[in-house]
């Protein structure tokens, strides 16, 4: 389904009753299934603009940019949109979206290798699992937003932080910090941090 019919559904869903609108939210659900999303957003962006001027900033992530999309594809994932200096992808499963972002960081590490502090790039991720409504190139879901918070909100340089739904998607084989919660206003959501070297 394209954006532009999904939202037109969802227009029609407004003024729907009954079973017109038990039809329509049967379209809508035939384009939901379980998947993950990688928001990744830069260390120092804002930081580094003041410094320097907004076109250092944009040429280091114009520069970095393909290995990141690289990465994401490379592990079956598909690039949803950049948003400034964010990444939004989608992923079939958790594991691979948490595989991408550990690739993606040391690639960004490997580039970073004798460059001065001014020219380094360093991830901030957050990935989450769950239902999705895939409209397009676009998801939508609660697990989105959590992605986005975790990533470009909570992690520190080189962190990937995982909502804990993720997080037993993923299987065993990788190593966990304790769990711990981020506030949505009012609703408390548990993650945990990814151990890597």
């Amino acid at each position: 389904m394209t954006y532009r019919e999904f939202f037109r559904l969802l227009e029609r869903r407004c003024s729907a009753r009954g079973k017109a609108r038990e039809v329509i939210d049967e379209r809508l659900h035939a384009v939901e299934s379980p998947a993950a999303v990688l928001v990744t957003d830069y260390k120092n962006f804002s930081l580094f603009t003041e410094l320097f001027g907004i076109l250092h900033f944009l040429t280091l992530i114009a520069s970095a940019t393909e290995i990141l999309n690289e990465f994401a594809r490379k592990h079956g994932g598909n690039v949803l949109k950049w948003e400034a200096d964010s990444l939004f992808a989608s992923f079939p499963t958790s594991k691979l979206a948490i595989q991408a972002a550990l690739a993606m960081n040391r690639a960004l590490a490997k580039r970073n290798a004798g460059r001065p502090e001014a020219e380094q790039l360093r991830l901030c991720c957050g990935i989450g699992f769950g239902p999705m409504y895939h409209a397009g190139h676009e998801v939508f879901g609660s697990q989105v937003n959590r992605a986005a918070k975790l990533g470009e909100d909570l992690a520190q340089e080189e962190q990937i932080l995982v909502t804990q739904e993720a997080v037993a998607a993923a299987g065993s084989g990788l190593q966990w910090s304790g769990r711990r919660l981020a506030r949505f206003g009012a609703v408390k959501v548990p993650y945990r941090e990814l151990v890597w070297e």
